[in-house]
């Protein structure tokens, strides 16, 4: 008889809700805004050049401030 295995991290849904889009997440798939702070899923990144990651709010906020 076949024993049932636990899923994968990556698949089992995950017990972290992202601040921006509100959807659950694994938690060692989460990023957090350089500048902010905020718990993001990695759907919600905004990578800015410098390789740093950011919410789109503040990504755009910096935008601003440079133009």
């Amino acid at each position: 008889m076949a024993t049932k295995k636990t899923l994968p991290y990556w698949i089992d849904g995950g017990t972290e809700v992202c601040e921006i889009c509100s959807q659950p997440y694994v938690l060692q798939a989460e990023r957090r805004c350089a500048a902010c702070d905020c718990a993001l899923c990695e759907h919600c990144v905004a990578h800015a050049e410098a390789g740093e990651s950011f919410c789109e709010h503040c990504r755009d906020e910096a935008g601003k401030e440079e133009g």
